[in-house]
């Protein structure tokens, strides 16, 4: 688990259920329709402040997004080399994560 001021990075295990979607797709097998726009066509830019479970609520605003053109060079050697190290075969997404959200 990684805690920042406003959002939380973790892992859940469980199985799929019917009508399941959300930040990281709808775990339906087609990782085409689990980019980042489609997602947020499907379920909107954020959780509501209602559904929040930070005290401090900071909602999203659509701004520049940042890719791995954006990580810093030596951080994302390093990246790549804990990806590669932990034998990840989605080296983008992989890289992409290890630089932003450690």
């Amino acid at each position: 688990v990684m805690r920042w001021s406003n959002h939380i990075n973790l892992r859940i295990t469980m199985a799929p259920r019917a009508g399941q979607d959300g930040h990281c797709g709808n775990f339906n097998g087609n990782p085409g329709d689990d980019t980042q726009d489609a997602i947020r066509a499907r379920i909107g830019m954020g959780v509501p402040q209602g559904e929040s479970l930070f005290r401090a609520y900071v909602p999203s605003v659509p701004g520049k997004r940042q890719s791995i053109a954006d990580c810093p060079a030596a951080k994302k050697a390093q990246a790549v080399a804990a990806c590669r190290a932990a034998g990840r075969t989605d080296m983008d997404a992989c890289t992409f994560d290890a630089c932003f959200a450690g």
